[in-house]
């Protein structure tokens, strides 16, 4: 090619790379007049609706008094709320035992996530709220921390936070990274903004070959890509033991009785199970029904719907509690962080998120147990999981409340034969296990390129 081509092909590269800044100032300059304008509103909003303690909106701002982290390397996890909290403490445990010596500390993005975090994690683990995406918090929260390493746990990118990070070089890495349909539109509409925020990452480790063809397709680099799944799965099958569930048919006085779970319930879905239980109990009397919503302000109106419907009932914290001892034919789990154990004590199980058009949740915790999983159509968020437990034979999809009913009505008669499909659902739960320790690695080796 002659010096008149190459300058042509130069002129292209360097006006490709003003228009995509020109782009990017553009979508950088809205984004933070639109928090500017709204952010506050919003944040005052979600405080009411949520009702945070003062120490979580302080968090939120990026103001962390009292907080108290030492050792080397620091290294600063983010998990959005309890669902991927779950991912995240395998691999946190694990971390801890290749750097004992390490500054380990863990940011939410919910008050029900920093709740269950802080239950599950050791002490040492510092766990605080996730600050917003405004310039001044991300800062002022950075500058306190000063990780020398941050790790994403599935897929949440804050464009004022990763550019602080990036001016600050601090690298990053994606774990259990998922990338939704949804997602994919709203990221390709916006894709100058995320851009630099790929770009940041060392690597990106996908849970699923679609998550990482979405997030290639919104512009992440394919060369920092991989798919290794999710550390969710390596945690599960060590959590499940005989002496948990045995403690927990002591405490609820099961006996020999059939027992339905409905686990992270969402909107319709909490009354649904509970319509579903009562018919039930027409063809067993001593069916035992626990319901546990996925957000606990459902309580109250699941609480009224059972009176109405002169169904009795008992709190589970009421019970831990020792107030009251179990009598009723419905237990409603007023408290996060049990649901995992109580799935020990089913026999038919629902998951969540499923009749809603939510995505579902995580499927994979009654198989924890050796228990088959039921759930509805909507499963979007759980994809690849339901493909693994379908191949197995170890899940049933109900198109709806009713179907679930007939189901489960004819389940009740053979029991002993869904057990088989329990330990079906068991077999592909261990199939995917070994993230945890391909996590690890990665993670020291971003710290080893970091210097």
């Amino acid at each position: 090619m002659d010096g008149q081509g190459l300058e042509k092909r130069k002129t292209r590269s360097d006006d490709g790379i003003a228009d995509r800044r020109l782009a990017l100032n553009l979508y950088s300059s809205t984004y933070n007049f639109l928090w500017r304008s709204f952010g506050f509103k919003v944040i005052d909003l979600l405080s009411r609706k949520s009702q945070q303690d003062s120490e979580f909106k302080q968090g939120r701002l990026g103001f962390y008094d009292g907080l108290k982290i030492s050792g080397k390397p620091r290294i600063w996890s983010h998990a959005a709320s309890v669902g991927e909290v779950t991912g995240a403490i395998p691999t946190l445990f694990s971390l801890k035992k290749s750097l004992p010596h390490a500054a380990l500390f863990l940011s939410t993005g919910t008050p029900q996530g920093l709740k269950f975090a802080r239950a599950q994690l050791p002490a040492d683990v510092a766990v605080f709220p996730f600050p917003f995406d405004f310039p001044g918090c991300v800062s002022k929260a950075i500058s306190t921390l000063q990780p020398e390493l941050f790790v994403n746990f599935e897929t949440e990118f804050w464009p004022n936070f990763f550019r602080e990070l990036n001016a600050r070089g601090i690298p990053a890495l994606l774990l259990n990274g998922r990338v939704s349909s949804s997602s994919e539109r709203f990221y390709r509409i916006v894709s100058p903004l995320f851009r630099p925020v790929f770009e940041q990452f060392t690597h990106m480790a996908m849970h699923s070959d679609e998550d990482r063809e979405r997030i290639v397709r919104i512009g992440a680099p394919p060369s920092k890509i991989s798919v290794l799944g999710s550390s969710k799965y390596d945690g599960l099958a060590g959590k499940a033991s005989p002496e948990k569930a045995d403690f927990w048919r002591g405490l609820l006085d099961i006996g020999n009785g059939p027992v339905i779970i409905g686990g992270s319930l969402r909107g319709s879905e909490t009354i649904e199970l509970m319509r579903i239980h009562q018919q039930l109990r027409g063809f067993s009397a001593g069916l035992l029904g626990i319901f546990a919503p996925r957000h606990m302000n459902k309580i109250p109106k699941m609480i009224d719907w059972l009176k109405k419907n002169n169904t009795p009932y008992d709190l589970l914290s009421q019970i831990e509690e020792g107030s009251r001892v179990r009598t009723a034919s419905v237990v409603l789990v007023d408290r996060i962080g049990v649901l995992f154990e109580i799935y020990s004590v089913g026999d038919l199980i629902f998951c969540g998120g499923t009749f809603e058009p939510v995505g579902g949740h995580n499927i994979l915790e009654p198989p924890a147990w050796s228990r088959a999983v039921f759930y509805g159509p909507c499963l979007k968020k759980v994809l690849h999981e339901h493909r693994i437990l379908r191949n197995f034979g170890g899940s049933f999809v109900a198109t709806g409340p009713e179907d679930l009913f007939l189901q489960w009505k004819k389940w009740l008669g053979d029991l002993s034969e869904l057990q088989k499909n329990g330990e079906a659902a068991n077999r592909a739960l261990n199939s995917l296990r070994g993230v945890v320790d391909r996590q690890v690695e990665l993670i020291l080796d971003s710290l080893r390129k970091a210097g």
